[in-house]
């Protein structure tokens, strides 16, 4: 049946067509069930974390630096977020501010003395995300804390090299060969009981400009090193003769994690162990910086 306004419409002079349009359509932000990857997001992922950070010596000595607290957002070249927004479900009135960064927003949280200074300044519990991306708000309350409400950040990690299946200093590694990276055990590794992402192994290695040699991968952007990995191999093609680099080893363990409207996020206990690495042979440090350079915000005895 022909409605009353088709008929009018129908037969009207043209320059009344333009009236009998149908209204356009607003195109609403796409929404994505909970736990459905939006695989075209601007934001890869976001994390709050509670770590620990240690420096190992040539001996296989560790010296605790920090406990620290902090929050990232991962977004995607190009892209900007809008309102973004945590806080302590406990303590909405005090949100915590991001800063922006090449390739994430960073909350800095601060490092602390002791684990009993870390909860203090901030508790174990619920926290609250909330940004706006791509005309859709992520919102999501995560929860950080270990069994019985205690802080279960992994054992401090113990860093050691092998070439040819031998051991080796870290101050003596041959350029010309294969170099793996073995570590100690992680203490609580774990697949993700909400199966999001499982605990994770991250393996840097830099050279003393800060570039970088090797990156493990983060999850939620390809393949990752899940927490039952033994190794890392570096091969001798990417060593340069009589050079310092750096590397860190760290194993954030995965306290709660979820999937809002096309983004994964999760929360994390963390430890991190920093340590120097040399190789024999002619010296190509001569043009290397005089202060060395940290490999992030958790390596304090290389920061201001």
């Amino acid at each position: 049946m022909t409605s009353f306004k088709n008929t009018l419409c129908l037969l009207s002079l043209p320059f009344l067509l333009a009236a009998c349009a149908e209204p356009a359509q607003e195109t609403a932000a796409p929404m994505f069930a909970d736990g459905v990857i939006d695989e075209n997001r601007d934001v890869s992922f976001y994390v709050l974390v509670k770590s620990a950070n240690y420096s190992q010596d040539a001996n296989d000595s560790l010296t605790f630096l920090n406990n620290h607290m902090f929050s990232e957002i991962f977004f995607e070249e190009g892209s900007s977020l809008e309102n973004l927004f945590l806080t302590r479900v406990e303590d909405l009135d005090n949100p915590m501010p991001y800063d922006k960064r090449d390739h994430d927003y960073y909350m800095e949280g601060g490092h602390f003395d002791s684990v009993p200074e870390l909860d203090a300044a901030y508790p174990n519990g619920d926290y609250h995300f909330k940004f706006d991306m791509q005309g859709r708000t992520i919102e999501s309350i995560m929860n950080i804390a270990g069994p019985n409400g205690e802080t279960d950040i992994p054992a401090p990690i113990t860093i050691h090299f092998y070439q040819d299946g031998a051991k080796v200093s870290s101050t003596a590694v041959d350029p010309s060969k294969q170099l793996t990276i073995r570590w100690s055990d992680y203490s609580n590794g774990r697949n993700d009981p909400n199966g999001i992402v499982d605990d994770m192994i991250f393996v840097v290695m830099a050279d003393c400009y800060g570039e970088r040699i090797t990156h493990t991968g983060l999850p939620f952007q390809g393949e990752y090193t899940k927490w039952d990995t033994t190794e890392e191999i570096v091969e001798a093609e990417f060593l340069k003769t009589g050079h310092p680099y750096t590397i860190f080893v760290e194993f954030p363990h995965v306290v709660d994690s979820s999937i809002k409207n096309g983004v994964p996020g999760f929360t994390s206990y963390a430890t991190a162990t920093y340590m120097d690495v040399m190789t024999t042979g002619p010296d190509t440090s001569a043009s290397c910086p005089a202060d060395k350079i940290p490999m992030d915000t958790g390596q304090t005895d290389r920061m201001d």
